[in-house]
């Protein structure tokens, strides 16, 4: 039997990405299996250095862990463990290395849906993930409501929007 005890969930903050983490929490919700919240923000050009180049590095950390902490607070009412993960680098490259370093059993992700022309030019994260990674991988795309309504990471009830 296939049991999830660590599951990634890389975040850029784009809706599609927050719906992947809602998605994430309700499947693994059952396992009580840790969330890895992830946040990959692009490094410093090499011609910052110095003072410059730490103050811009923790602005990015923070801004990174304010984000995190946005969804922590939104699967709160889920009551699983969640750890927080925020890196510079190329996403790809930083999601599979932690995929690797935490010894994930799953990456759940979102699309951001480019068409194949956007993903020949610009490169797709999610295409680099699925050909990388050594656990499965679920990409989402433009969930539809019925699989977020109901969870335990949207409100319920009569005063539910």
């Amino acid at each position: 039997m296939i049991r999830l005890e660590r599951v990634l969930a890389p975040v850029d903050g784009s809706p599609s990405s927050i719906n992947a983490v809602k998605y994430a929490t309700n499947l693994v919700a059952p396992w009580k299996a840790t969330l890895y919240l992830l946040h990959v923000w692009h490094p410093l050009p090499m011609s910052i250095g110095g003072d410059q180049a730490e103050t811009l590095r923790r602005e990015h950390e923070a801004e990174a862990m304010a984000l995190l902490d946005k969804c922590r607070t939104m699967i709160e009412p889920c009551s699983i463990p969640v750890e927080r993960l925020a890196r510079p680098g190329r996403a790809e490259y930083v999601i599979l290395d932690i995929q690797q370093e935490y010894d994930c059993d799953l990456i759940v992700m979102g699309s951001r849906g480019l068409t194949p022309l956007q993903g020949f030019f610009l490169g797709s994260v999610a295409v680099k993930v699925l050909h990388g990674a050594t656990c499965p991988v679920l990409v989402t795309r433009s969930l539809r409501d019925k699989y977020l309504v109901g969870s335990c990471t949207t409100p319920q009830g009569p005063d539910a929007s």
